[in-house]
C-alpha cells in the first residue's frame, strides 16, 4: 500500500484526524538533498605555529566545515599536528573550517575561522594555499567582534564597558602586529594568539556587558521559566528533594523513556505504560505550583529503545506513534504545559535509522496527533548538538549514518517549510566546548523560526570531587582546561550565571533547564546542583538563587 493511501486508511481515518486540508493527507518528500555532488579542487591548508607555553594538547586531531549560514557538512577535512587540510568542500563554495585550539589562559575549545566574515573559497584543481591557523583564527574573531559590537549598539543603544573597550582594543592591536609579520615568522603566531586570547574575553564580556543593560530595561520577568528534571525525586528524600527544588526552581520536567536505567521504563512492554510513579511526580509538583513539562513522546536512541520498537517497519511506526502520543498526552489533560514531541531526531538519534523525510514525517504526525489530543498543551521539538559536529562523523549516536544529515538548525527549517505544527522550539546546551558568544550567537539563530524558544538541557561540571576519583566516575583530567580554568563548582556557577543571564535577556527565550538535579546522578558528572542526595547545595545552586532575587527586585 502506498504511504498515503497507508496514512490516511490506517492512521488518520481511524481517529478523526481526517479535516479538510491536513497536511498529513499529502505527505510529499520534504527534504531536499543537502549535499552536493563532491567535487574535488585545489588545496587549501592551515598549519599551526605552536606558541602555548604547556605540554599538553594544542590542536585535536579532527576538525569540520561549516556553511556561510555556520551550519556544517561533511568534507575531506583533515587536522593534525601538521595543520588543517582541505581539498574537497562538498559543493560549498564558500565556507568556514572550526577546530579545537588550545589558547592559553583562555581554554581548549572548538574555533570558528572564516576568513574574518568573508568565507573560504578553495584553490584551482592543482593549485593550493597555504594560510597561517594562528592569524587566521585571530582575524576572524576579531572582525567578527568589531561586526557583533556595532550590532549590539545600532539595536539597543547600549554602550560597551571600559573593560570591553580594552579588551577589545587589546585585540585588535595585536592582530595588527601580526599582520605586518610574515605568516611563517613566529612572532606572527605569538601576536596573533595573544589577539585570540584576547579577542575571546572580549566576546564574552560584549554579551555580558550588553545582557545586563537589557535586563535592567526591561525588568523582572515573572513569566521566565527556570527549571531542571524532576527524577531526583525518587533518588533522595522526597521532601528534601521539593524543598531544595522549589526554593530555585518553578518548571520541571517528567521523563517518559520507554527503557530507563534510574527510573520506572515507562514501556518495556509494548502497549503496557507505566504511569504510576510519575503520576506521583505529577501530582506533587502541581501542588507545589511548579509548571509541568512532559517529556519525550519519541526518542530514538539506543538506551531507551526497546527492540520491539527498533524492529518495527516505518509504517508500523506511525501506527505506533498515533496510538503512543493520543494515550499519553491524553492520560494527562490540561494538566501538562507542554510535551516534548520528539528528542534528538535530526538525524542523530535514529535507531529505526530512518530517511530524513520520514524522520519528517514521523515529528509531523506526533505533533498532529498531540495537538488533536489536547490543543491546549504546547508541542516543543528537543534537539541535541547545537554546533552539529556528527554531521562530519558521520555518525547516528553510536550508528554509522547511512543518510545525508542535517543539522538541528536545518532540521527546523524544514519542519517549518513542511508545515508542522509545533509550538516552541527547544535546543539543549550542555557545555558545548565553545565560547558564551558562539553559544549564543547559535541560539539566536533559532529565533527566525517565530516560536517561543526553550533550552532545554543545560550543565556542566563542577570538576572532580574525592568521592568521583575514588569510583572512577570522574578523574583528574590530563588535558588543558576548556574553559577559564580547571572546572570547579564556582567555574561551574560562573558559566551557569552566564548562560542565564544571556538568555534571560532575550524576550523570546522562555525557559532555561538545568540538567541534572543532584550528584552522583547528574548526566555530566558531576553537573548536578546539589553535591549529593543529603540535599548540600554547590555554589551554582546558591548563585542561580541570587541572580533570582537580583531580577525580582528590577
Amino acid at each position: 500500500m502506498k504511504r498515503r493511501e497507508f496514512l490516511k486508511d490506517s492512521v488518520i481515518g481511524a481517529t478523526g484526524l481526517v479535516a479538510a486540508g491536513s497536511g498529513l493527507l499529502n505527505p510529499t518528500i520534504l527534504t531536499a538533498a543537502r549535499t552536493q555532488k563532491n567535487t574535488s579542487a585545489g588545496e587549501l591548508s592551515f598549519f599551526p605555529q605552536y606558541v602555548q607555553r604547556g605540554q599538553g594538547a594544542k590542536l585535536l586531531d579532527w576538525a569540520y566545515a561549516t556553511d556561510s549560514n555556520w551550519d556544517s557538512f561533511h568534507s575531506n577535512i583533515t587536522a593534525n599536528e601538521g595543520g588543517v587540510k582541505i581539498s574537497d568542500a562538498a559543493g560549498q563554495k564558500k565556507f568556514g573550517i572550526d577546530v579545537r585550539w588550545n589558547v592559553e589562559d583562555f581554554g581548549y575549545l572548538f574555533l570558528t575561522a572564516d576568513n574574518g566574515g568573508k568565507y573560504y573559497e578553495l584553490p584551482a584543481e592543482g593549485k593550493s594555499t597555504e594560510l597561517n591557523l594562528n592569524l587566521e583564527l585571530a582575524k576572524s574573531r576579531v572582525l567578527r567582534n568589531r561586526r557583533r559590537l556595532k550590532k549590539l549598539q545600532k539595536d539597543s543603544r547600549w554602550e560597551p564597558s571600559t573593560e570591553t573597550k580594552g579588551l577589545v582594543d587589546l585585540s585588535d592591536e595585536y592582530y595588527h602586529d601580526a599582520r605586518k609579520l610574515s605568516i611563517k615568522d613566529i612572532k606572527c603566531g605569538q601576536y596573533a594568539q595573544k589577539s585570540l586570547n584576547y579577542a575571546l574575553y572580549a566576546s564574552e564580556a560584549m554579551e555580558l556587558d550588553n545582557a545586563h543593560y537589557l535586563i535592567t530595561q526591561q525588568g523582572h520577568r515573572p513569566d521566565f521559566f527556570m527549571g531542571c528534571d524532576a527524577r531526583s525525586f525518587i533518588q533522595m528524600d522526597p521532601e528534601l528533594f521539593m524543598e531544595r527544588f522549589t526554593e530555585i526552581y518553578n518548571y520541571a520536567t517528567i521523563t517518559h523513556y520507554n527503557l530507563s536505567g534510574y527510573y520506572q521504563d515507562f514501556e518495556r512492554v509494548e502497549g503496557q505504560k507505566e504511569f504510576g510513579l510519575r503520576q506521583e511526580v505529577f501530582n506533587q509538583l502541581k501542588r507545589n505550583n511548579i509548571t509541568v513539562e512532559g517529556r519525550p513522546l519519541y526518542w530514538p536512541y539506543k538506551s531507551v529503545t526497546p527492540d520491539w520498537l527498533r524492529n518495527k517497519s516505518y509504517d508500523q511506526l506511525l501506527l505506533y506513534i498515533e496510538d503512543h502520543v493520543r494515550k499519553t498526552v491524553g492520560h494527562y489533560g490540561d494538566g501538562m504545559y507542554a510535551w516534548e514531541v520528539v528528542n534528538e531526531s535530526h538525524d542523530w538519534a535514529n535507531e529505526l535509522q530512518l530517511k530524513p523525510d520520514q524522520i519528517t514525517q514521523v515529528t509531523k504526525l506526533a505533533c498532529e496527533v498531540a495537538k488533536d489530543t489536547n490543543p491546549n498543551v504546547g508541542r516543543l521539538i528537543n534537539n541535541c548538538c547545537p554546533f552539529a559536529e556528527y554531521v562530519q562523523l558521520k555518525k547516528w549516536g553510536e550508528l554509522d549514518a547511512k543518510y545525508p544529515q542535517r543539522t538541528p538548525h536545518q532540521f527546523m527549517q524544514d519542519l517549518v517549510d513542511a508545515e508542522v505544527d509545533f509550538t516552541i522550539t527547544g535546543q539543549q546546551m550542555y557545555f558545548p566546548y565553545r565560547d558564551l558568544q558562539d553559544t549564543i550567537l547559535l541560539v539566536e539563530r533559532l529565533e527566525e523560526f517565530g516560536r517561543p524558544v526553550q533550552l532545554t538541557e543545560v550543565g556542566a561540571s563542577s570538576g572532580p570531587t574525592k568521592e568521583s576519583i575514588n569510583s572512577g566516575r570522574l578523574e583528574m583530567p590530563t588535558e588543558p582546561y576548556i574553559w577559564r580554568r580547571p572546572w570547579d563548582e564556582e567555574l561551574q556557577a560562573d558559566w551557569l550565571e552566564g548562560l542565564y543571564t544571556l538568555a534571560y535577556s532575550k524576550p523570546w527565550i522562555e525557559a532555561v533547564n538545568w540538567y541534572d538535579f543532584v550528584d552522583p546522578y547528574s548526566w555530566i558528572k558531576t553537573g548536578g546542583m546539589l553535591r549529593s542526595t543529603a540535599g548540600e547545595p554547590k555554589a551554582s545552586y546558591h548563585r542561580l538563587l541570587k541572580l533570582q532575587n537580583e531580577w525580582k527586585a528590577l
